[in-house]
């Protein structure tokens, strides 16, 4: 997986190309915590529009550094998420683990100011009722 960041001001977009592996999931992770300890209150933004997803090596770890991260980050942002990712992200979407993901970057930099909306969420798009939430 290759990793490119760009900030502009408060916003940390992650562009992630490519296929996931165990050893670019850990650089990816280690990013990430570097950017949230010196700027605890960086808004993140992963999109997933070039990232492939082929079987599942490092998907396990990959997740769990997506639920590290929705610990420690003021609610990251997923956009562009391929149809196999969401259903990873739904499978182990809990209360605690909400995966915001947004049809593209400008829903999720309108959801960081407008946390209560569901203006463009994937998940409410052309469907009656959002996924179920588990408490966990």
């Amino acid at each position: 997986m290759i990793m490119r960041a760009k900030q502009d001001g408060k916003v940390v977009v992650f562009e992630l190309e490519g296929h996931l592996e165990f050893e670019t999931t850990v650089h990816f992770q280690e990013a990430c915590k570097n950017i949230l300890k010196k700027q605890p209150e960086i808004r993140l933004v992963f999109n997933f529009q070039k990232l492939k997803f082929v079987g599942s090596s490092g998907i396990n770890h990959f997740i769990t550094t997506m639920k590290d991260l929705l610990l420690l980050s003021p609610n990251p942002k997923m956009v562009h998420v391929s149809t196999e990712f969401d259903k990873i992200f739904n499978a182990y979407r809990t209360a605690k683990y909400p995966f915001h993901i947004y049809e593209n970057l400008e829903a999720a930099l309108f959801a960081f100011d407008n946390p209560k909306t569901t203006r463009a969420k994937k998940h409410n798009v052309n469907k009656e009722t959002p996924p179920p939430i588990i408490d966990a």
